[in-house]
């Protein structure tokens, strides 16, 4: 394997702890812990170094502190280039295979914000529907979850709602914003198949 192989192995398998005590802390926070107890304890010192800043520079949404998934998606990354730089000797392979990795990512974090765009069409749709019928619109942006998608999407939504017009009464930005996003994501996956995966054939 080699110095270099063996390092990386190391340094693997450490992040690979880290990003289990980030889960674990994120399931201390479901509950009351004890924070006299020693394990409590420990999992707080340990991931606090790196959730404090992520937590200064990713605000919490409808509640929810979103420096857990920030952190593990971190650790995943940071393994990747771990893996490239010390076992694969950062060659033509390992480098398409870092960047197919990085596409990769950022298609999940998109598909993931597409499914809060449709989510939120729905939300306007049933509001719009039920003050069509003379009734109350009934989005409770009390709820955490609710909230949450509202506060995700309304910065992608709000330079759309400038010169986009309402139909009907309704607005219909989740859904152009929807639109758009499925165009991106349809680049990706041809900046994927045209070139990050014949690169990685030629090198594999």
């Amino acid at each position: 394997m080699g110095i270099l192989g063996s390092i990386g192995t190391l340094l693997h398998f450490m992040l690979e702890i880290y990003s289990w005590l980030i889960l674990g802390r994120v399931l201390l926070s479901w509950v009351n812990p004890d924070p006299y107890n020693p394990i409590v304890q420990f999992l707080i010192r340990a991931t606090e170094p790196l959730l404090a800043p992520l937590r200064r520079l990713i605000p919490s949404m409808g509640g929810f502190d979103l420096s857990p998934i920030a952190a593990l998606l971190a650790v995943h990354f940071t393994q990747k280039i771990t893996a490239a730089l010390f076992l694969g000797a950062m060659g033509g392979g390992a480098i398409a295979a870092l960047l197919a990795e990085l596409v990769g990512l950022i298609h999940l974090l998109l598909t993931f914000y597409l499914l809060l765009l449709v989510a939120r069409g729905g939300f306007h749709f049933h509001s719009w529907y039920t003050f069509r019928q003379g009734k109350p619109p009934g989005i409770d942006l009390r709820k955490p979850w609710i909230r949450f998608i509202f506060q995700a999407t309304e910065p992608a939504l709000r330079p759309l709602r400038r010169w986009m017009p309402t139909v009907s009464g309704m607005d219909v930005t989740p859904m152009a914003g929807a639109v758009l996003l499925l165009m991106l994501l349809s680049m990706l996956q041809e900046l994927t198949l045209g070139w990050l995966a014949p690169a990685m054939m030629m090198h594999g």
